[in-house]
């Protein structure tokens, strides 16, 4: 047990390695709020598309194909959990404080954490069941998260909901993965050396965020940490136990219990600036949450792999 402790406390601490860099940038001011903007912008508008494409970029074998859907009825399931747990347990004075401690509870860093993690620790298999997870992600933040952020009635909207690029990049595989379209290495070959932008880049990222971090603000309130503790310990264990009772393969539950052990998403910061809410409140947890999340993931993946 203690080695699998080990073995995923040496991934995580690589990854925060990377974090380090873009905080000791971030303190230098040789990356600056415009910079890092752009960044997030090449990541989500280029980087993760390629990933997805790169990913699904496989034979259509029928085992593997039967457990990505199998890992989408997981990811179902356990967003399901978040949003009802959430909604009962999170409370807070102030609306737009509890909108944000939902949305960091309930969406996880599927794509820009966990991918490098599941790279390391399955290979490309395990990005491409991680990348189930990741469509029930997308479908619910530009849906159900953006109303969080901006607060009122549901607004359902099909245009958000599919031209957003995490949609996009999925359709644009899976079409891909279906008919079984090769693509030719003059086009697959830049894909992929975008595609590897993705374990550095949004750590240097995530490191500038937290080198901006309001940590007093971030950090008042029991909201906090009931969020904190939702997001980083209880609910990724809620997705193990789910995973275990629907006894799924050993190699889909870990990309999902990594998918669901993340620290929140980077996109509740997005969200904020997009929708002119409070733009510094919403990095600020999620980078004082990415911090903790330096002690729970390796806790919480390390049972995970013990136990399956």
């Amino acid at each position: 047990m203690i080695e699998s402790f080990l073995s995923v406390g040496t991934q995580v601490l690589i990854l925060f390695l990377m974090i380090g860099t873009g905080f000791v940038l971030g303190k230098l001011h040789l990356i600056t709020h415009k910079g890092a903007v752009s960044m997030s912008n090449l990541l989500m508008y280029v980087v993760s598309p390629c990933i997805l494409i790169v990913v699904f970029q496989r034979p259509l074998e029928t085992e593997t194909f039967h457990n990505f859907w199998v890992a989408l009825l997981a990811a179902l399931v356990i967003h399901g959990i978040n949003i009802l747990v959430s909604e009962l347990v999170i409370r807070d004075r102030d609306p737009m404080r509890k909108s944000f401690f939902r949305f960091s509870a309930i969406f996880s860093n599927c794509g820009f954490m966990a991918v490098p993690l599941q790279t390391a620790i399955l290979g490309s298999l395990g990005v491409f069941y991680g990348s189930a997870y990741l469509l029930v992600f997308t479908v619910l933040t530009w849906t159900l998260g953006i109303q969080l952020v901006k607060g009122g009635k549901m607004a359902f909207s099909w245009r958000t909901l599919l031209m957003n690029p995490g949609v996009i990049g999925v359709a644009i595989a899976m079409v891909l993965y279906l008919l079984q379209i090769t693509l030719p290495e003059i086009i697959l070959s830049p894909i992929t050396y975008l595609s590897d932008m993705n374990t550095p880049l949004p750590m240097v990222v995530i490191g500038y965020q937290l080198s901006q971090a309001d940590f007093r603000r971030a950090l008042h309130g029991a909201s906090f940490w009931v969020s904190a503790a939702l997001r980083l310990v209880i609910l990724p264990l809620l997705a193990l136990g789910v995973c275990m009772l629907m006894r799924l393969d050993s190699g889909v539950t870990l990309a999902v219990v990594i998918a669901a052990s993340t620290p929140p998403a980077a996109l509740l910061g997005m969200f904020a600036a997009k929708f002119d809410r409070d733009v510094s409140l919403a990095p600020s947890l999620v980078a004082v949450q990415t911090l903790l999340s330096m002690i729970t993931m390796p806790l919480v993946l390390g049972l995970a792999k013990f136990l399956v």
